[in-house]
């Protein structure tokens, strides 16, 4: 069940079919007539492969919701960003997506490679978690932008993830101290972009 799938977690729900699996094949041989112990077993397998599929399908349908949900939070972040709504919807925003606001911030605008969004977004995530960095980031138009958290140097930080981006400049806005004021940083990252 729906309400089930969201209080148990994937391993609780492993740890779940594992035991009762156990424990009906070992009362294979009170439960099985005499003769039948092989095919109770053999049902017992089919039985316990068919639920572990099922909840592994339950899971993965509910992590690719949360994967869809997190990508459209974050696009609509970063337009947040992008437009400079204030501090209150961006800080609500990156509570949502788990930031943990790591002090410094910076933005980074660049050429985004092209391609689907997903995938873009994917390599992002890879090399920022490669160089130790919390980032969000977002495909505007022809724009990657993203947001750096906890890097002591966000322009060097950016120059190891610049595979990320398309060709042509990347600009990186000044550092500032959390979320709800990196329009500051947006607003001069997009600026050079476009003088760039």
């Amino acid at each position: 069940p729906q309400a089930l799938a969201r209080s148990i977690s994937l391993q609780q729900t492993v740890a779940l079919i594992k035991v009762t699996i156990d424990v009906v094949e070992e009362q294979v041989p009170h439960l099985a007539a005499t003769g039948e112990e092989q095919q109770l077993r053999d049902a017992v397998l089919r039985f316990s492969r068919e639920i572990a599929f099922a909840a592994a399908r339950v899971y993965a349908r509910a992590a690719e919701s949360r994967g869809s949900w997190d990508a459209r939070l974050q696009a609509l972040l970063v337009d947040a960003l992008l437009r400079g709504d204030s501090p209150d919807v961006l800080a609500s925003r990156g509570a949502a997506l788990g930031w943990a606001d790591a002090p410094p911030v910076a933005v980074a605008v660049g050429r985004s490679p092209g391609g689907e969004v997903a995938a873009v977004l994917h390599t992002v995530y890879r090399q920022a978690r490669r160089i130790g960095v919390e980032v969000i980031g977002g495909v505007h138009g022809d724009r990657l932008v993203i947001v750096l958290g906890g890097a002591a140097d966000p322009l060097a930080a950016t120059g190891k993830m610049l595979t990320a981006f398309g060709d042509g400049p990347v600009v990186v806005g000044p550092a500032v101290p959390s979320l709800d004021e990196a329009t500051e940083s947006a607003r001069a990252a997009l600026a050079g972009f476009r003088a760039a």
